[in-house]
């Protein structure tokens, strides 16, 4: 087997192993068209460069998001606006690798989104028990995302890029679908199905068994490949990994339709491991027009 292949795996073998599943006391959920109707929130002011939290009304509830403003050169520069994966926790942890502003001197105004059910492990185990939850988690993501794209526009920003990896990577195809104001979306390690992720590829091994067992629940709202399909996809520009064994590669390049999608020879783990790779493909979209 390949090396990738086999690091995802194990990876995948040895969370589902001693994580709560996915979809356990649910599978009811409206739409994400729904939930996305559902969201309110509101921005706070915007000051230094720290952690904004930030309380969201859903259809589940109320739910706890932030963001990072990590760096602002002011609007002279490009924006980019980035989502961390599924328990992701710190939800830092892959933003500080593949971007050490600091160190590396990026050009560019640097937003870090943090979706609900991510303030800790434990939240997030919490927050996968039904599918509700999961779709609201991404409607505030994707709402977010909207807000902070709007806030930008507000400050004269001419170059907004959106990107994120595997749950992030979804949530910025899911802007692209719903909003589409950002000039260039790079979704890496993600396609529009997120439900052959949880039933199909070695992720379902995190999904509950009473879940998997009622198919039709997760497919008729975790298939997005129809409505990307109908969108100009000119401004995005996706990265799979050729051995990835959640996002299955066959799977999601297709679900891309004639969008073209750069490929990469690693898996899942490698994939989202190799940042100075992930880098260079965000940074290319990010100073395109510059």
């Amino acid at each position: 087997m390949n090396l990738h292949a086999l690091l995802d795996k194990v990876a995948v073998g040895l969370g589902a192993s001693f994580m709560p599943k996915y979809f356990r006391d649910g599978l009811e959920s409206p739409t994400l068209t729904e939930q996305l109707k559902g969201v309110k929130l509101e921005l706070p002011p915007l000051g230094a460069e720290k952690d904004y939290e930030l309380k969201a009304e859903t259809l589940v509830g109320e739910l706890a998001a932030a963001f990072r403003l990590a760096q602002w050169l002011g609007e002279d520069h490009p924006t980019l606006i980035y989502h961390h994966g599924a328990a992701e926790t710190p939800f830092d942890y892959g933003f500080r690798r593949i971007f050490p502003y600091a160190k590396l001197k990026i050009r560019a105004n640097l937003f870090l989104v943090r979706a609900p059910f991510h303030r800790s492990l434990r939240d997030f185990q919490q927050g996968i028990r039904t599918l509700s939850n999961v779709v609201a988690m991404l409607a505030v993501s994707v709402s977010l995302i909207e807000r902070l794209v709007r806030l930008n526009r507000g400050m004269a920003v001419g170059h907004i890029v959106v990107a994120g990896t595997s749950l992030g990577g979804f949530i910025t195809n899911l802007h692209h679908i719903h909003f589409h104001s950002a000039d260039a979306y790079t979704p890496l390690l993600a396609g529009l199905l997120m439900d052959d992720a949880y039933l199909y590829s070695v992720y379902k091994r995190a999904v509950a068994p009473s879940a998997r067992k009622n198919p039709a629940a997760i497919q008729s709202i975790f298939n997005f490949s129809a409505d990307f399909a109908a969108t100009d996809k000119n401004k995005v520009f996706p990265l799979l990994g050729r051995h990835d064994q959640l996002i299955r590669y066959e799977v999601q390049k297709a679900s891309y339709g004639d969008c073209p999608v750069v490929t990469v020879d690693k898996g899942h783990t490698s994939g989202a491991l190799s940042y100075s790779l992930l880098r260079r493909h965000i940074l290319q979209h990010l100073f395109k027009t510059r």
